[in-house]
């Protein structure tokens, strides 16, 4: 059977969309065009790929089995161009990564120190932003990959190819006024403390929020800055709930408390993000081969 790839194209467009007017403007023709192309790929497979509502466009079962096949099959296609250019142009030798300054400092200091390492003759330039804009930088094309912490609907987006690296686990903290071995903390013993919180957008003070069920509506002081934070916690100015490997080599010091508490904290993801359609160049490679090393 010979089905077009200009259709295949088109299928896959919807497919990361789930919306036939999205598709349409994204590439740059009509909604009637794109429509006409997905009716004519159905006939010529003899089965339907979209089930369609008024409101709505959701796989079905044979839809989905095809974009995921047509989405790897395009990737290895515009994968192979891209290499094809990177041996006669030097356009590609550079990498563009977008993280959270925390992962930066806390995470991905071995990562940068093995990429000089490899003397590998691709610059590096690092953008620093909280998890959704450096997912937003990577849509937008002005970053190639995102390290990033997991956060809700970063799943259920299909237009990202998402690499587990790693758990993280949250604790609370205080200074050395809150020693205090034996003691459990209850949730109303932790909400009368004074609270230091990242600002509202960040990933850490939505997982903070959650975790308190949004029962902190004034922090004694909300930061931009995690290191400024931990800083105020160290010199006794309260509490927070931060990533457990923010806050280790302080609680080895002595200058930091881990709070033992009866809430429930769930673990999150360290996760590695990269447009599905964008092509794997040699930068993307090897960086993503030094965090797999990284895992091993």
């Amino acid at each position: 059977m010979s089905v077009s790839a200009e259709l295949l194209r088109a299928f896959v467009g919807v497919g990361l969309h789930l919306s036939f007017s999205k598709a349409a403007k994204a590439n740059g023709v009509s909604q009637s065009a794109i429509s006409q192309s997905i009716k004519q790929l159905e006939k010529d497979l003899g089965i339907p790929l979209f089930e369609r509502t008024t409101k709505s466009v959701a796989f079905t079962k044979a839809g989905r089995e095809l974009f995921e096949t047509a989405v790897e099959a395009f990737s290895i296609l515009d994968n192979g161009i891209v290499k094809l250019q990177e041996r006669v142009s030097r356009d590609y030798k550079s990498l563009h990564l977008a993280a959270t300054d925390t992962l930066s400092k806390y995470f991905l200091l071995p990562t940068f120190k093995s990429w000089q390492e490899k003397q590998l003759d691709i610059s590096l330039r690092v953008t620093n932003r909280p998890s959704r804009e450096c997912v937003g930088m990577l849509e937008s094309g002005e970053a190639q990959i995102a390290v990033v912490h997991a956060y809700d609907g970063l799943y259920d987006n299909n237009h990202l190819e998402i690499l587990d690296l790693e758990p993280m686990q949250d604790i609370f903290v205080g200074g050395t006024i809150y020693k205090d071995e034996s003691k459990v903390w209850s949730i109303d013993e932790i909400m009368a403390e004074p609270l230091l919180l990242l600002t509202m957008g960040a990933s850490s003070r939505t997982f903070f929020d959650t975790v308190t069920y949004n029962r902190c509506t004034s922090p004694a002081f909300e930061l931009g800055s995690l290191d400024v934070l931990m800083d105020l916690v160290e010199i006794n100015l309260g509490i927070s709930l931060v990533p457990e490997l923010v806050a280790r080599e302080k609680i080895k010091k002595g200058s930091l408390i881990e709070l033992k508490t009866n809430l429930h904290i769930p673990e999150r993801r360290i996760v590695l993000v990269r447009s599905r359609m964008d092509a794997l160049t040699e930068g993307v490679s090897q960086f993503i081969n030094i965090l797999k090393d990284r895992k091993q």
